[in-house]
């Protein structure tokens, strides 16, 4: 392969349009105080000499215009795969999630790999594919093909991406490793989990594995780094018989990240364990805690902790809770414009009950603490009673729940009043206790919001009957109830206009005409997608007032469908209905407002 130089790279790129001739000149000539700071950053005289990966990094620091017009800026995937294209290489945007740790780790040396710049990210019907960033250092593709037996297929790849996938992967499968081998082998326990719900009597000297040790700490430390990196959820740590599965909640899907080996599984939970203050020793009772993370700055985020003894051994979960999650505009939320009004007046109101409902992970606790930081000011004395607290917000008095030293929801709001509270929020309505408490703080001049476990808005009403309250208190302190669920929004970068027949989906459920044809949106699957089509999340609400006529149907006490058709009548939009609005518009998939609000 013919020497690819900073010229002709230069010359690729203006023949391209990526750059002007005024840009290429000022790249080639420019001197001075900026010449010097370059010199000195990337340590190459007459770097323009050089060959061409040293420029690469220079022409994206002048951070230069596509062709010379405002509004995008040059950056280094586009001139990879503009050396792609002109050097008959394939370019490879690299995903961390979908590589394999093995491959990447145990073909080739770190400093190898390091000193090339070149990373192995998969292996099939003999071939090793390579994502090489010298496209030109043929020598070193050779080595490997010697050293592994097997042919080298090259891919070019952004330097960045492939720097920082190597110190990722080797870094945290060095301290993996070493882990393993401190704690394995024979005379050592760690090669037989104490956990395992199968009986195994081995008498011989048994060393428990160390929480404190430092390559434990950097492994664990990497897994919340790197979830965080992914806007992961949730972090899932599963022992099974002979490894320890990591997972990732992204999106509200889970994704195997890595499979290490079992001897370091003990070590990783007690780690844990330590920053979240449970008791290390206890591997038969669940336990519950949390850690708060730096994640970069003075930005923090609160972990929550669950720990339950499974087959085979303890199985960790761990909920993150990233404030800018959390704590949302509700403008941002997904409201329709009727239902952003009908909500307003809700948390407008001076006093009464606001029910938020919804399945375990439909974005009830978002909406709530974003209501409750919309509504905080220095004049107001927000108190919550949570089971446990998710978030901890300096301007709420959060409340946290203590069953065994009996603090119960009931127990607690008995003595709430004496708080002087303007604003409370209840964590959840689960008996007739808590909801009486609730009704006798919203009749004294409180503004209540609580959470209760239905399947629409409506069906809260016969929930709050079925726990005993009488409908005269429901109806003279519930301003309505809001129904919830998250739907996963089309990926922006990947996404594409789709025909469908109205007779179709009106066949699934959707409020459409037979006659029409409507043009939708999907996600192809792309790199920053992890191949699935969707990125993020919104809400779909069905939200209702009670009226002066529902509330006569509540003290007649009739059906919740007769209910429901008279919220309908009166405007109420429905889950499928607030769901078929935000595929018309291009935020969501047929199948996702299909998947949410089955009927």
């Amino acid at each position: 392969m013919k020497l690819l130089n900073s010229d002709a790279l230069l010359e690729i790129l203006e023949k391209k349009g990526l750059i002007t001739g005024k840009q290429h000149k000022f790249i080639t000539l420019e001197k001075g105080k900026q010449r010097q700071k370059l010199l000195k950053k990337y340590g190459a005289d007459k770097y323009f000499d050089k060959n061409f990966p040293d420029l690469i990094d220079v022409i994206v620091s002048f951070r230069l215009n596509v062709g010379g017009k405002k509004g995008t800026t040059l950056t280094e995937d586009m001139i990879m795969q503009t050396v792609s294209q002109s050097v008959g290489i394939p370019f490879k945007k690299l995903d961390p999630l979908n590589l394999d740790m093995d491959i990447v780790t145990k073909t080739i040396p770190r400093n190898f790999a390091i000193g090339h710049m070149l990373l192995p990210f998969n292996f099939q019907n003999g071939i090793l594919e390579v994502a090489v960033y010298h496209p030109d250092d043929t020598v070193a593709l050779k080595d490997i093909e010697n050293a592994n037996q097997v042919k080298v297929k090259p891919y070019i790849a952004p330097k960045s991406d492939i720097k920082k996938i190597l110190g990722e992967f080797f870094g945290f499968q060095r301290s993996i490793s070493a882990a393993e081998s401190q704690f394995s082998g024979p005379g050592v326990g760690g090669s037989v989990d104490i956990g395992n719900l199968e009986q195994f009597v081995k008498i011989s000297s048994a060393k428990e594995i160390s929480s404190s040790d430092q390559h434990i700490k950097t492994a664990v430390n990497h897994l919340f780094n790197y979830a965080l990196d992914q806007t992961a959820s949730d972090i899932h740590v599963e022992p099974k018989r002979d490894t320890c599965h990591i997972r990732f909640r992204i999106d509200g899907a889970l994704h195997t990240i890595y499979n290490l080996p079992k001897a370091v599984h003990s070590a990783i939970v007690a780690r844990i364990k330590f920053l979240a203050r449970l008791d290390i020793a206890e591997k038969r009772r669940p336990q519950d805690g949390r850690i708060k993370i730096g994640i970069s700055g003075d930005k923090e985020a609160e972990v929550r902790v669950s720990t339950v003894p499974v087959s085979f051994g303890e199985k960790v979960v761990m909920r993150i809770l990233d404030p800018d999650v959390m704590f949302q505009d509700l403008a941002n939320l997904g409201f329709s414009k009727r239902d952003r009004i009908v909500y307003n007046s809700f948390i407008k109101s001076p006093h009464g009950i606001v029910l938020v409902t919804g399945p375990t992970g439909s974005g009830k606790s978002t909406t709530l603490y974003s209501t409750l930081e919309k509504l905080a000011t220095p004049e107001k004395n927000i108190v919550t009673v949570e089971d446990p607290v998710e978030m901890v917000y300096e301007s709420f008095n959060q409340i946290s729940v203590q069953p065994l030293i009996d603090v119960t929801f009931s127990t607690i709001l008995r003595n709430i009043l004496r708080q002087d509270p303007d604003i409370i929020m209840i964590g959840e309505i689960r008996d007739l206790d808590t909801a009486s408490h609730a009704v006798q703080a919203a009749m004294t001049g409180h503004l209540v919001f609580s959470t209760l476990h239905t399947n629409d808005a409506v069906s809260a009403i016969a929930r709050l009957m079925d726990l005993g309250l009488e409908p005269f208190l429901i109806t003279s302190t519930l301003l309505g109830s809001l129904a919830q669920r998250l739907v996963r929004t089309i990926c922006s970068d990947c996404e594409e206009s789709f025909s469908m027949e109205g007779k179709d989906l009106f066949r699934l459920g959707f409020p459409v005409s037979e006659n029409e044809t409507f043009t939708l949106k999907r996600g192809k699957g792309c790199r920053k997608c992890r191949g699935t089509g969707y990125r993020g999340r919104c809400g779909v609400f069905e939200i209702f007032p009670l009226s002066d006529q529902m509330k006569r149907m509540v003290n007649d006490r009739k059906s919740v469908n007769d209910m429901r058709q008279l919220a309908i009548r009166e405007g109420m939009t429905t889950l499928r209905e607030d769901a078929w609005e935000k595929v018309k518009t291009g935020k969501t998939t047929y199948q996702e407002a299909m998947r949410v609000t089955a009927e």
